[in-house]
């Protein structure tokens, strides 16, 4: 199925302008190489134009293919709205009530369960991609997948009487940079990262 979105998203970069592309997106083209280089949790990427191939940059940790889809989906739906410092949640995006039980349960539920008992590694693991502290909950973070969209995730520590909670809001820009199914993506993508760092 990934397969399948990364095939129309390519498609989609390459009928796009480039040079649009990378400043509308907070990317920048370098014409000589033919290639927007573009800044995901807190890495630069590659990607050649008009093939829409990643290129090896360095340390930059390996995308799935679900991402890579996600990276050029943003390229080329990026309107340079900037952002707007208001928080929405999964719900609240177009259609976002149609798939928030099972966004929950992906990317919200396992926040919880792995950061719950050790809120402050939260914190670390989210400083490694980009993360700044936000005074929300036990402990908050705002975390910046791509220049401009921002995902910001609370935590709640739980107790004797209450299991631990979490959260994950979006700014309120990002329905203008990607789809609400793009999003639940990222999302779930963000929670992995941060789940994997410390497992």
């Amino acid at each position: 199925m990934y397969l399948d979105v990364l095939l129309e998203a390519k498609k989609e970069f390459t009928s796009r302008s480039p040079e649009q592309m990378a400043e509308l997106s907070g990317g920048r083209y370098h014409p000589d190489e033919k290639m927007i280089s573009i800044t995901y949790l807190n890495e630069i990427y590659q990607i050649s134009f008009p093939d829409g191939d990643f290129l090896e940059a360095g340390q930059s940790t390996p995308l799935t293919i679900d991402e890579k889809a996600l990276v050029l989906q943003y390229l080329s739906q990026a309107t340079g709205q900037p952002l707007s410092g208001k928080w929405v949640s999964f719900s609240e995006l177009p259609n976002g009530m149609l798939h928030d039980a099972p966004f929950k349960v992906e990317a919200v539920q396992p926040l919880a369960e792995i950061f719950g008992g050790q809120p402050g590694k939260l914190l670390d693991v989210a400083q490694t991609l980009g993360a700044t502290e936000l005074k929300i909950g036990d402990v908050g973070v705002v975390i910046p997948v791509f220049p401009h969209i921002t995902v910001a995730i609370f935590l709640w520590v739980g107790n004797e009487e209450f299991s631990a909670k979490a959260n994950m809001v979006f700014d309120s820009v990002a329905p203008n940079y990607l789809s609400t199914a793009a999003l639940y993506v990222l999302g779930a993508n963000v929670t992995r990262r941060l789940c994997k760092a410390v497992r």
